[in-house]
């Protein structure tokens, strides 16, 4: 019992320290789902930011369509110009598809980490009900075990007990018993048994005295029988 009780102590404190493992693999979860939800919001951020800035190709073509016919050819530097935004706009917008591009392998990449983390989780947390119902299981035997050791106690109290009455009831009689034969053959002081031995002598030489005394009382009242004719 003592050894069960120890490995199920060890038991226990191997269950606290995954415990506390587990509680870092969530804290863990938590960032990354944290990292995720940015990622999402900086991509949406990135996607309005495109839209947004296709106003700005809008609104070159409509400059470039609302020019009049020669207007290019004759004012180099406004056609330049407005090339020139034109080419800003699409190369910050090459730009930021490709950091698009870059955030949603990177999304991915999270996304993945996530299934692959809450899977373990999944399997941990599997791990350690089967641990607790095994644990469960040895507290319970333990418990009966406990139980019937205490009833077992109480049985061997209640029996040394009532042994003890009876051995204190037997050495009272005894007691009675010695003290008034002492009293009978008015025994000096000195004279007084001590010991169990002594005791049980002086009864068992009253008990053989009584039943000398009877059997002569016997022999005295029974009639002799008389003699026959001669």
């Amino acid at each position: 019992a003592v050894v069960s009780t120890q490995s199920t102590g060890r038991a226990l404190v191997k269950f606290q320290n995954e415990r506390k493992q587990q509680e870092v693999r969530e804290r863990e979860l938590d960032k990354l789902q944290e990292k995720y939800e940015s990622l999402e919001t900086r991509q949406t951020k990135l996607i309005n930011r495109i839209e947004d800035n296709r106003k700005f190709e809008r609104y070159i073509q409509q400059v470039v369509d609302i020019l009049p016919e020669g207007y290019l050819e004759l004012s180099d530097n406004m056609t330049k110009g407005v090339i020139s935004r034109y080419n800003t706009l699409e190369q910050a917008n090459a730009s930021l598809l490709q950091e698009l591009m870059q955030k949603d392998d990177s999304i991915d990449k999270a996304q993945q980490d996530l299934a692959e983390l809450n899977k373990s989780k999944t399997d941990e947390v599997l791990g350690y009900n089967s641990t607790i119902a095994a644990l469960h299981s040895k507290l319970e035997k333990c418990y009966q075990i406990t139980h019937k050791k205490e009833e077992k106690t109480v049985r061997q109290k209640i029996h040394h007990r009532n042994q003890c009455q009876l051995y204190g009831q037997l050495e009272l009689a005894i007691k009675n018993i010695v003290d008034m034969k002492c009293r009978a053959v008015k025994l000096k002081p000195g004279q007084t048994p001590h010991t169990l031995i002594e005791k049980l002598s002086i009864i068992e030489a009253y008990l053989l005295e009584r039943e000398s005394v009877y059997k002569m009382s016997q022999e005295a009242t029974t009639p002799t029988s008389s003699p026959g004719p001669v």
